[in-house]
């Protein structure tokens, strides 16, 4: 998809509905359609949590990411 092109629909992916197969992707046009991912600090501040759970957590979401432009999706992280 060119940086110009038009988007029909904006996938929004959090952190917990990291799935591939998710509904969320049925009819998805990779020349049309895009995925948005954002690592959101407040991810990680809302509740006390170990330091390895929030880089388990945003390592999740990059192998994600990358999972999804190896399918021909396009990401905005």
């Amino acid at each position: 998809m060119s940086k110009t092109a038009a988007v029909r629909h904006l996938v929004v992916v959090l952190g917990d509905q990291l799935d591939a197969e998710s509904a969320a992707f049925d009819g998805f046009d990779p020349a049309q359609d895009v995925v948005l991912q954002m690592e959101v600090a407040e991810e990680a501040t809302y509740v006390p949590q170990h330091k390895m759970r929030i880089a388990y957590f945003f390592a999740a979401m990059r192998h994600f990411r990358a999972e999804l432009e190896a399918r021909g999706r396009t990401v905005h992280y």
